[in-house]
């Protein structure tokens, strides 16, 4: 049903995005990039190619430690020994190898994995006991993964360069929302990266076009039954991201009243973008006034001088080049805003509207 809002994991349940499918199921280099907005469909594409390849794999979704806004060594060895024990319960023989790798213990059908101490287990090794086990290809998937860069207690990037040029039998897929934190965590461009100059296959899902909108929600539509012709208004106000649009897709299908679809698709689309930013906020406390001032100035797009004059007002003080850069920096690597030539403005539709002064009632109450 291409209106459930749950990430899908199976082709006849999701629409479009054959190419970008494809890619990712080419493993085409030892790093595979999944990039793209928040519910561009980033975790379905995985998941489908994942079912489709039929390759052993570990998958760690870093999304839950966004709201602490760091993530321990010992979060992500405790979610690795969930999947490694997942993956043991397929395939017992890979017990064998593991006993041999130093911060495991194997018992009875399971393993622990030590997370702290001189002994504790390494990526590195976990990976390369993954390498010399895999017959074909196993793959090890980290969902979200620009969170590794507030990571404390380890530095995953030794383990992923050395996985690149050692480990052919492992190919790694990362995802990212936060597509310029997320290059600014691999390096690839700077000397100082253990990743630097690695060649990546990077696979970016875009919003929907209006046409694709269209297609996908007269499609949705078909299998609930229901004749529709409203689609420039339902673009026109969510826009093209592929979630928005199932969650209209859903709501609509439950009553069929249009306007109160949309208001219901606004108030959830609004309050989750509200609850992200508030988590991006957590962690910059001392510049949280700033940060909703830049966002309210460039919420139908502004300038550079723009932003600053309206920040500067909000501030009642002069504020410099360097910080003003700092704050638009930040906001275009988490994927809040981007630059474009008419300055700088929402990454989607529903960023905008969240962040700005005007809307109808329902809306000014999920404004950030």
């Amino acid at each position: 049903m291409l209106f459930d809002p749950a990430p899908k994991s199976s082709r006849r349940d999701f629409f479009d995005r054959e190419a970008e499918i494809e890619r990712v199921k080419s493993l085409s280099s030892p790093i595979t990039l999944v990039l793209g907005l928040r519910r561009t469909g980033k975790s379905s594409v995985i998941m489908i190619s994942l079912n489709e390849l039929g390759l052993p794999y570990i998958y760690v979704d870093l999304r839950k430690f966004e709201e602490k806004g760091f993530a321990s060594y010992r979060d992500l060895v405790v979610e690795l020994e969930r999947e490694v024990n997942r993956l043991t319960g397929r395939f017992p023989g890979l017990l064998e190898l593991l006993r041999r790798v130093e911060g495991v213990e194997v018992m009875g059908s399971g393993v622990r994995l030590r997370w702290g101490g001189r002994r504790r287990v390494t990526i590195s090794s976990l990976l390369e006991a993954l390498n010399d086990w895999a017959e074909d290809r196993v793959v090890f998937v980290i969902d979200e993964a620009q969170e590794l860069i507030n990571m404390r207690g380890a530095n995953l990037l030794p383990a992923l360069a050395y996985s690149f040029d050692n480990l052919r039998r492992v190919r790694i897929v990362l995802s990212g929302s936060k597509m310029g934190l997320l290059y600014r965590y691999l390096g690839v461009e700077d000397p100082r990266s253990p990743l630097y100059g690695r060649a990546m296959n990077e696979v970016e899902l875009r919003p929907f076009s209006r046409e694709m909108a269209e297609q996908f929600l007269r499609l949705g539509l078909s299998e609930l039954g229901i004749e529709f012709r409203e689609y420039d208004m339902v673009y026109d106000t969510i826009g093209g991201i592929p979630g928005w649009l199932t969650y209209f897709g859903y709501y609509y299908g439950q009553d069929r009243d249009l306007g109160r679809a949309l208001e219901r698709t606004l108030r959830t689309a609004l309050g989750l973008i509200r609850e992200e930013f508030e988590s991006f906020l957590r962690t910059r406390y001392m510049a949280r006034e700033r940060y909703l001032a830049i966002m309210r100035a460039v919420s139908r797009c502004a300038t550079w001088s723009e932003v600053r004059r309206a920040l500067e007002a909000s501030e009642g003080a002069r504020v410099s080049d360097s910080e003003l850069s700092n704050y638009l920096t930040q906001l275009m690597d988490s994927s809040w805003i981007v630059k474009t030539e008419r300055g700088y403005c929402p990454s989607e539709p529903l960023i905008g509207r969240a962040s700005g002064a005007e809307g109808p009632s329902h809306v000014e109450k999920n404004r950030f």
